[in-house]
């Protein structure tokens, strides 16, 4: 059975060879490129993948648009700091080689946050999305960031071997990728119509420490799970609710002068 492969990707030099490396069973490798400016779609060249550049407007509308370029229906799904372990290489060449068990086929995901794997914290393991599935059988939603999919009354199957994620290389990685990700998140909400209470910058970034370091054991992380727990809580959390408040605001001033 032959499979696509495909992986979306901005400015991603640091990681695609290895991404792509871990990839190389697939009949078909594609890489999406919201217009890089560094030798991310260069080096993707040279291991063999189709570079496809398009804009970004959303996660959900860009791994959609990735999946209508795939020349094949069984589909393997990639971020560029991801890597497939040898487990979970060996389980889905098992299903590949044949006729796979289940339509949508997930695998736990362990990510470095770091130079630690993270085993606790409500990280791992983390099933958020397929790691193989027939795209007739899936399809995105159409949301800013944390897309979900819409399964399609598939059959599902639970791999044991893990996802590699290198996602944090270090604190300052921490805070540009939280800069990015809030700002699609305060957008979602808005859109959805959630609007900012100042109970927002209280109550939620201490709920989300609660349930990271405690509820979900984020302390068997050591420190790395406390500051784990802190970042995202305290910084990340809060700082979404800052940004909805600060566009909230905004669209008021905006609708204001309208009426004027």
């Amino acid at each position: 059975m032959k499979t696509s492969a495909y992986i979306i990707v901005k400015n991603a030099e640091r990681h695609i060879k290895d991404c792509i490396k871990s990839l190389i069973f697939a009949d078909e490798i594609i890489v999406v490129d919201d217009f890089s400016s560094d030798k991310t779609a260069e080096f993707a060249e040279s291991l063999g993948a189709r570079v496809i550049k398009h804009k970004f407007e959303n996660f959900g509308a860009q791994r959609n648009f990735a999946l209508s370029c795939l020349s094949y229906n069984w589909v393997i799904c990639l971020d560029a700091d991801e890597r497939i372990s040898d487990k979970l290489r060996g389980e889905i060449l098992e299903q590949i080689k044949d006729k796979p068990c289940a339509d949508i086929f997930l695998a736990p995901r362990k990510t470095m946050f770091i130079d630690k794997w993270i085993m606790h914290s409500g990280w791992y393991p983390d099933y958020r999305h397929p790691i193989l599935f027939d795209k007739n059988k899936a399809v995105y939603k159409n949301q800013s960031v944390h897309e979900d999919i819409d399964y399609r009354g598939g059959k599902k199957f639970y791999f044991k071997g893990d996802i590699l994620h290198y996602s944090y290389s270090g604190i300052k990685n921490f805070i540009q990728k939280s800069d990015f990700y809030t700002d699609l998140s305060a957008a979602q909400m808005y859109e959805q119509g959630k609007r900012f209470h100042f109970y927002n910058l209280i109550i939620n970034p201490l709920n989300m420490f609660l349930k990271m370091f405690i509820l979900k054991k984020g302390f068997l992380d050591g420190i790395a799970g406390f500051i784990l727990a802190m970042l995202y809580s305290f910084f990340y959390t809060a700082l979404k609710y800052i940004k909805l408040w600060e566009l909230q605001s905004k669209n008021k001033k905006v609708l204001k002068e309208k009426s004027e």
